[in-house]
């Protein structure tokens, strides 16, 4: 099977990639993504549920609509945060499965060897 080449990143997009990657670079925001898969809602459910502020909460989806993550739509006097690109998603997924892997290779390498 043959290789698969890699993609090269265009230079004129770097600046946008590292701005998306340091959206990423954060816990709440990444439980906002976690929690918007499930389906798009408003600030104040996203605050109560994951036991934020209102405005923190406001903070971190302004940052990842920025970068394109989410969009809002108007229903009312509401606006409703959904998810705008998905493939984050698999990214996540990837890093995580990264994650894993080191930390089995930790546990192996910390298990006492058998004389």
């Amino acid at each position: 099977m043959a290789k698969k080449k890699p993609k090269t990143f265009r230079p004129e997009l770097i600046d946008r990639v590292v701005d998306r990657l340091k959206a990423l670079a954060d816990a709440n925001r990444l439980r906002l993504l976690m929690r918007l898969r499930q389906g798009a809602c408003n600030v104040s459910t996203l605050a109560e549920e994951l036991g934020m502020s209102q405005a923190s909460t406001s903070k971190h989806l302004s940052v990842l609509r920025q970068v394109g993550l989410i969009d809002v739509t108007r229903q009312g006097t509401q606006a409703i945060y959904g998810i705008h690109d998905d493939s984050v998603f698999e990214m996540c997924e990837l890093v995580c499965d990264g994650v894993v892997k080191h930390i089995e290779e930790q546990q192996r390498m910390l298990k006492p060897s058998k004389f």
